[in-house]
């Protein structure tokens, strides 16, 4: 008798698919790869390697931003309706790359203890800069409180932490450390002058970070350059406490995240707009105004309507990556967990507001 195959963990199924563990987490939440199997004690997910060439789909169609209901349709649907579909997929997209060329052309042509004992962190040059891209809008542009107006680099472990937040708004996202040496460090660095910085780091493969109390550094490995970093003298909250305080979440929903960006563009900008959870569908319309715009969603659970300020969900979807968005949210006065389909190390927290409908008059 021929012994079966063993099966893989996630880690080693994402390395033989060439996918991240979060991204093979997010498939399974979203129906579109279920594990071989789960351990029902630990949680842990194992995969088969007959599930190789489904992922290895998935993964190729995600390179193209393909949305998740397309992709499912692909795989799983007829083999005629899926090449016409992957065929206006790239057709749409050969339009946007020639649109895309034709606006930079114009633009390009328009243009010892642990106070003193350093810390250190190697990490890439380009995940950085977009790192700081992502996380910097969240930042505070009013100087009532010092520490919000910076963006902390937090060395730990084995990362990197990047982390702004204006009260209203959290946006982290940690990037893997290739070494990493001294004790952990919270560096607080004024947010303008970190986006100041980033293109510059974005032209090196790899960076080193380096800070004690009194100041940072930043350098391309193996060269003599190297930026000052001016710190925030402040003290930074504890987004680990925030995030470890989250309540579970109620209603988890993935919806196209450009669709659901046209729909707040739509929506009147001074007043807050709602967002209305269905079974298969995201409602989004202007709060106490009938009608608004309903889109395509996967919800893993209970329907719920929560209302936001439009600027701000539209920022924080703008810092986002991929053709998808996932939306955790669990009341109406909890902050709402916004994350990236495609890279799930990097999170926004989004504070909801008050829905004018049920204020009392």
């Amino acid at each position: 008798m021929i012994d079966p195959e063993p099966l893989l963990t996630i880690s080693s199924f994402a390395r033989l698919v060439g996918l991240s563990p979060s991204a093979l987490r997010f498939y399974d939440d979203c129906d579109l790869l279920r594990p071989y199997d789960v351990d029902a004690r630990s949680g842990y997910r194992y995969y088969s390697a007959d599930q190789q060439r489904r992922a290895v789909m998935i993964r190729r169609l995600r390179e193209i931003d393909l949305p998740l209901h397309d992709i499912r349709a692909v795989l799983d649907g007829d083999r005629d309706e899926a090449a016409a579909l992957l065929q206006r997929h790239a057709g749409e997209y050969a339009g946007r790359a020639r649109r895309t060329g034709d606006v930079v052309a114009d633009l390009v042509a328009g243009l010892a203890d642990d106070d003193t004992t350093a810390s250190t962190v190697t990490v890439g040059g380009p995940e950085l800069a977009s790192a700081i891209r992502q996380v910097s809008p969240a930042a505070a542009r009013i100087a009532d409180v010092p520490a919000l107006q910076g963006v902390l680099l937090e060395i730990d472990g084995a990362e990197l932490a990047v982390v702004a937040t204006d009260r209203y708004w959290l946006a982290l996202r940690t990037l893997p450390a290739y070494d990493i040496a001294g004790p952990v460090r919270r560096l607080l660095v004024h947010a303008d002058q970190l986006t100041r910085v980033a293109a510059w780091v974005a032209r090196h493969d790899r960076v080193r970070l380096c800070g004690t109390d009194a100041g940072a550094t930043i350098a391309a490995e193996g060269g003599d350059e190297s930026l000052p970093l001016d710190l925030v003298d402040d003290e930074f909250p504890s987004y680990r406490t925030i995030f470890g305080g989250l309540p579970t979440w109620t209603s988890r929903v993935i919806v196209d995240r450009a669709a659901l960006q046209d729909a707040l563009d739509a929506a009147s900008a001074d007043r807050p707009v709602v967002l209305s959870v269905g079974a298969d569908h995201l409602d989004v319309c202007a709060d106490g105004e009938a009608g608004g715009v309903r889109l395509d969603a996967i919800n893993s659970g209970a329907e719920l309507a929560i209302a936001f300020s439009p600027t701000l969900l539209t920022a924080a979807l703008a810092a986002s990556v991929g053709p998808d968005v996932l939306l955790e949210m669990s009341a109406e006065d909890r902050p709402v967990v916004v994350r990236s389909a495609d890279q799930g190390t990097f999170t926004t927290l989004v504070m909801p507001v008050r829905r004018e409908e049920n204020e009392v008059s």
